[in-house]
């Protein structure tokens, strides 16, 4: 898939199924980054609680570095290193129930 593919689109869909509810989010390993505020919190005691002003800044950076990705909710395909709309909004709860399978 081409990079310009969801830019050029007023109003995307996905490629894989044709739903138009698609949502942007970081690409990045959740996992890792629940380590990391592990890390921090278990450093609390011994930093009196620098530790996790320490995190935070790491977390900032890594959220200003890290890349946009693209998600759609019916079929869960991700869509990485393409170019995100800017009218693509976050993840909404609500959005996602009307396609959660029961």
């Amino acid at each position: 898939m081409e990079k310009n593919h969801f830019v050029n689109q007023k109003n995307p869909a996905c490629p894989e199924c044709g739903c138009n509810h698609l949502y942007k989010k970081k690409d990045f390993n959740q996992a890792l980054g629940c380590l990391v505020i592990l890390i921090g919190a278990i450093f609390v005691p011994i930093t009196y609680g620098l530790s996790l002003v320490v995190v935070f800044l790491f977390d900032l950076l890594l959220y200003r570095r890290v890349k946009d990705s693209i998600e759609c909710y019916k079929c869960r395909a991700e869509f990485k290193n393409v170019d995100v709309p800017k009218h693509l909004e976050d993840f909404d709860h609500h959005v996602a129930e009307m396609y959660e399978k029961y």
